[in-house]
């Protein structure tokens, strides 16, 4: 009898709360979803019998962030814009979208490169082809086999929007840095931009970056324009002209009589300044000027000071829809020798020619390249460069005066991220005394891009 009444009681309490209760509904037929193909790949998610949304969907939407399910104008932070129906940063390993930008969005990017070199005749920089360091009568022979890998590169980003505009921080590097190892990480770029306003070390603005021809060898063409800079630059764009106006860091390349008793003085920034005009579809033409003040003293004696300047011209032109590009750049100047890959540590910005009389070095340079798109996943690139230095005569005969470079290449990429090829370079170096030596390298070379 007293079991009864528990049953009962019991009955009682499950007809008081059936209305909170929730029954399974019938099983669903088995629609017979396909197996994985792979261990790490799983089916789809299975749909609802209403035809609405699956289990697995709604799962997944309630684990994404809401808005604020606030009538009140969202909170504002001075200098962002806040956009409600947008949250959290986004973490991405290639190029950042608009909508990136609006959520705040850091980015990881890099590039495996390794290359075999191989010279047929003596030069003395083994990783990168610069005609610059190709020897004269020297006792140097034979062959040369060298494997390199520095030229792998890390890249690190962030950006957000203000109100200034997108509000951007980049630094790369590659292992070009001097160290026990021979190949210690340096930092390549490293800067922040805010609208039209940059600051940090990033290449100089005198050179057009986008019409460099996509040499396979590091140095590229020695004459061209190739030297990065700490700078402060105001670059503001008005519709298709971009105007750009830089003070970059002085790093003067001097020759002096005695250097423990003269010293190289910076006494101003290098001023550039450039014009480009977009012509849309991979076409621009840039114009670019300089000007430097290149001075020493001697301690307890003689100083001077003379002007350093330059005007470059380069344009990129892209055929559409072959992909077929041409490049090319001229430039002439005096004391501007640091800025010119192989010119950069000659000494040849100016000269002490007399006590107390500092003269810049003149110098011309000119490249063109082409760079066919024979398929969809076969390229080339072929190059020429011309390099004139007018040293004055009180350097010794062995200083240069002339450098050739002439390149092509093959490339094949089987996948957007792989790319492999080989190289053939030629260069010639002239002294000022006619002395004169040849190089020959070939170059297998793989890029990998993640």
């Amino acid at each position: 009898m007293r079991r009864a009444s528990q049953l009962a009681v019991l009955w009682m309490l499950a007809l008081a709360a059936s209305p909170a209760l929730a029954f399974p509904a019938p099983d669903v037929p088995d629609a017979g979803l396909p197996e994985t193909l792979a261990g790490d790949e799983q089916a789809p998610p299975p749909v609802a019998p209403d035809g609405g949304t699956s289990i697995a969907e709604e799962a997944t939407k309630s684990e994404e962030p809401e808005p604020p399910k606030t009538e009140q104008a969202p909170e504002e932070v001075p200098g962002a814009i806040i956009d409600p129906d947008l949250t959290g940063i986004v973490v991405r390993t290639g190029q950042a979208t608009e909508e990136d930008l609006k959520r705040g969005y850091v980015t990881f990017r890099g590039r495996i490169k390794v290359d075999v070199n191989y010279d047929f005749r003596p030069i003395l920089n083994e990783e990168d082809f610069v005609p610059s360091s190709i020897p004269i009568d020297t006792q140097l022979r034979g062959p040369n086999l060298n494997f390199n890998a520095k030229q792998s590169r890390l890249f690190f980003e962030g950006g957000k929007l203000s109100r200034l505009g997108p509000l951007i921080g980049h630094v790369s590097g590659d292992f070009y840095g001097e160290g026990s190892s021979g190949g210690d990480f340096r930092v390549y770029e490293v800067y922040a931009v805010v609208g039209p306003l940059l600051a940090g070390r990033k290449w100089s603005t005198f050179m057009g970056l986008e019409s460099i021809p996509d040499t396979l060898d590091f140095q590229g063409p020695g004459s061209m324009l190739a030297a990065r800079r700490e700078m402060l630059r105001y670059g503001p764009t008005l519709g298709p002209l971009l105007v750009q106006v830089s003070l970059e860091r002085p790093q003067p390349d001097l020759t002096l009589a005695n250097t423990d008793t003269e010293q190289v003085r910076m006494p101003l920034p290098d001023v550039a300044g450039a014009l480009e005009w977009d012509f849309g579809d991979g076409r621009n033409l840039r114009l670019a000027a300089l000007a430097r003040w290149l001075a020493y003293y001697e301690l307890g004696g003689d100083e001077d000071m003379t002007l350093g300047r330059g005007v470059m011209l380069n344009g990129l032109w892209t055929w559409r829809p072959s992909g077929w590009r041409v490049s090319a750049q001229v430039h002439y100047g005096a004391g501007m020798a640091s800025y010119v890959g192989d010119l950069a540590g000659q000494g040849l910005d100016a000269v002490l020619v007399a006590p107390g009389r500092l003269e810049s070095v003149s110098s011309f340079g000119f490249y063109v390249g082409l760079e066919p798109q024979w398929t969809e996943w076969l390229a080339s690139t072929f190059v020429y460069g011309f390099l004139d230095a007018s040293p004055p005569d009180t350097l010794p005969g062995t200083t240069l005066h002339r450098t050739h470079y002439l390149s092509g290449n093959l490339k094949v990429r089987p996948v957007r991220s792989f790319e492999f090829g080989s190289e053939l370079l030629f260069g010639r170096r002239q002294d000022q005394d006619g002395g004169a030596g040849n190089a020959l390298r070939l170059i297998l070379s793989t890029r990998f891009f993640y």
